[in-house]
């Protein structure tokens, strides 16, 4: 099967917020037809997830609350890399940093893109194991409560609604079976 290449060449771009996090970006891009389009997009340096396993048949979850949503959810560890940090180095860091685990035994799970049409953000999934307790530095804007549940229990409690974070569960998903 050959798929088309709909590329689009980017015209002009403007950076209209330059912020710590991401940039929101308005470009005028040509389309393969001729014609012109304008595209709004939040370039980001990307992040990774990370599902540490004390054992098999458990999983480590971040309970911390999201401004954006203003309420806490159960999470996955996650955080965004620096620039051009290496995704490995990332979700070593942010494991510690997060919940004061480091892992002997990182796993690449994959890749996602968690809103490719507006967002330039890619997810690295990393699984965690053989995990060593050492202490917790969150930055000094996180407040998170660390659980360990059953891997079970957490595919329950995405069916149930009570997980809905997109990165915990592709990241659940993707060590379920």
């Amino acid at each position: 099967m050959v798929i088309k290449d709909f590329r689009e060449e980017q015209i002009n771009s403007n950076i209209i917020h330059k912020g710590k996090i991401l940039n929101l970006l308005v470009d005028t891009v040509r389309l393969p037809s001729g014609k012109e389009a304008v595209r709004e997009m939040v370039q980001h340096n990307g992040g990774v997830t990370i599902i540490a396993q004390p054992t098999p048949d458990k999983v480590v979850l971040v309970k911390q609350f999201r401004y954006s949503i203003r309420r806490a959810i159960l999470e996955l560890p996650a955080g965004r890399l620096n620039v051009n940090e290496d995704p490995v180095f990332g979700a070593k860091r942010e494991l510690k940093e997060e919940c004061g685990f480091i892992a002997n035994s990182l796993e690449s799970l994959g890749v996602v893109y968690p809103a490719p049409g507006y967002s330039s953000e890619v997810l690295y999934f990393f699984k965690a194991t053989d995990l060593i307790e050492d202490e917790a530095s969150p930055d000094d804007d996180e407040h998170l409560e660390v659980k360990i549940i059953d891997l079970k229990q957490a595919w329950q409690m995405v069916k149930d609604g009570e997980i809905r974070d997109a990165k915990t569960i592709a990241g659940l998903s993707l060590v379920r079976f």
